[in-house]
């Protein structure tokens, strides 16, 4: 006869007993099972732990900040188990859960991202749109990778030698909904990459009636044209010294001028762009100019004189009558909302300095991709809340708050059927829209961005420093008295 491999019963297969009502009502179970099922990934087995749970886990993950997959697990089944509907025999042991996340790779994430993460403001949306366009942002940052040798072969250091960075990095450039904070689009690769070549590959999530905004880093004359081919408009910081040629000023001081395809690489044909430049009250820029700026380099000191320069917005918004110059400049202080998205996922979903967990660079853009899924998660169900308000902006919504909230409906999970979900999201929006949870309106302020970090007398960790282990003694082993 022949051997035959045993299967476990179902009930020691926690994804018999485990479940996530509230994060299939923005990852919808059909579409993760639809996923698995086109890529192949499914299991052959489901021993405990299948990958259909193995999903919801990994975006569930980010939302308890510093904790391994495993503390995790015991956190959202804790409710079982205290219960006694739960043993403690049926968690997957830290092995299978690497051995799952390898199976399960990055492929499915990113598409499910790529299906699932899309603009959810509606006209209503308070500083969604402008010049009825829709606003959208583009900005990179750089995450830190877990210090092992396979993260540094794959993604580099932005430094080598004795002042090599302290850990591996990957690149990111994210395409954000400025009026909702959603990522709806995002790219990842080593940290020597580009950003400007990285924000081509956005350029796929970009549609009709919408407005771009970028730092003077994304501004090239090829970039502006393949926008411009994808139906959307721009509005960027222009660096000082370039397209000078004044066509015609406009009535708002602006001016129109030609971009030529002799003189700009990749043009393709003439491009007409509009550029406004703007100055600061003397008073006022004498008083910023003691802020400290962000960065000091090229000789720099402790006084910002960059504010009292020109400073100089291009734009492919023509018609002065429908956007003037005022209105673009006060607009354009809408990108640094996409600072904020980059705030949310590294100071609030995890803590800050900590880099991600992984140690493998599979693994790596695994975690990534799980966190971009949670941050969506997370300003699906502000908005959500928001839009119970009538008027009242997103911006206003704790991000904190919304983090916490999710955390301990996920820790409900297992105990909730479907039908439970519209009761418990109402609950969510109504502590999301108490007035002491409310963010305070914004106001104008300029604030120094420099870091409070105590100081310490120990060397800085080198390659070169030895880490000794004696696994075969004990300290009275090498006591001589």
């Amino acid at each position: 006869m022949p051997l035959r491999i045993a299967h476990l019963p179902s009930s020691d297969k926690l994804s018999h007993v485990f479940s996530f009502p509230v994060l299939q009502e923005i990852y919808p179970a059909d579409l993760i099972g639809e996923l698995l099922s086109q890529q192949q990934t499914w299991e052959q087995r489901e021993r405990k732990l299948s990958q259909f749970v193995m999903v919801y886990l990994l975006i569930a993950w980010p939302l308890f900040l510093n904790q391994s997959l495993r503390s995790i697990l015991l956190r959202l089944t804790s409710s079982l188990r205290l219960l006694g509907q739960l043993s403690l025999h049926i968690l997957p042991s830290r092995a299978a859960l690497s051995y799952r996340r390898k199976q399960l790779g990055v492929r499915l994430l990113r598409t499910l991202m790529r299906r699932v993460c899309r603009p959810r403001a509606s006209h209503q949306t308070p500083g969604a749109f402008a010049f009825g366009l829709r606003l959208m942002g583009i900005d990179g940052t750089l995450e830190d990778l877990a210090d092992t040798e396979e993260n540094a072969a794959f993604f580099g250091r932005t430094s080598s030698g004795d002042t090599r960075s302290p850990y591996p990095q990957m690149r990111c450039v994210h395409l954000v909904e400025i009026g909702t904070h959603a990522i709806v689009d995002t790219m990842a690769a080593p940290c020597h990459a580009d950003e400007h070549r990285l924000g081509w590959g956005l350029l796929r999530s970009l549609g009709q009636d919408m407005l771009l905004l970028f730092d003077r880093g994304f501004v090239a004359a090829a970039f502006l044209e393949a926008v411009l081919a994808r139906g959307t408009q721009v509005l960027a910081r222009l660096a000082q010294g370039i397209f000078l040629h004044r066509e015609q000023v406009l009535p708002d001081s602006s001016y129109l001028t030609t971009l030529d395809p002799r003189h700009c690489v990749g043009l393709q044909a003439p491009l007409q762009v509009r550029i406004s430049e703007y100055r600061l009250r003397p008073p006022i820029s004498k008083l910023l100019q003691e802020v400290t700026p962000s960065r000091l380099s090229k000789g720099s000191t402790q006084h910002n004189h960059e504010v009292g320069k020109l400073h100089r917005l291009i734009t492919t918004l023509l018609d002065h009558e429908q956007a003037s110059a005022l209105d673009l400049v006060l607009l354009y202080h809408e990108r640094w909302e996409v600072e904020l998205v980059i705030d949310e996922t590294k100071n609030h979903l995890r803590l800050s300095q900590t880099p991600l967990r992984s140690r493998l660079p599979l693994l790596s853009l695994q975690e990534f991709y799980a966190i971009v899924l949670a941050h969506y998660a997370l300003q699906s169900l502000m908005l959500h809340a928001a839009h119970t308000q009538p008027g009242l902006d997103p911006d206003r919504i704790s991000f904190t708050l919304a983090v916490q909230e999710l955390g301990d409906a996920l820790r409900l999970s297992p105990l909730m059927g479907h039908e439970q979900v519209p009761t418990m999201l109402a609950q969510i929006s109504a502590s999301l829209l108490h007035p002491d949870a409310l963010v305070a309106p914004r106001r104008l302020r300029f604030n120094s961005r420099v870091t409070k970090q105590t100081q310490t007398r120990f060397r800085r960790k080198r390659p070169h420093h030895r880490m000794l282990s004696f696994p075969h003694l004990t300290f009275a082993d090498i006591l001589l008295i």
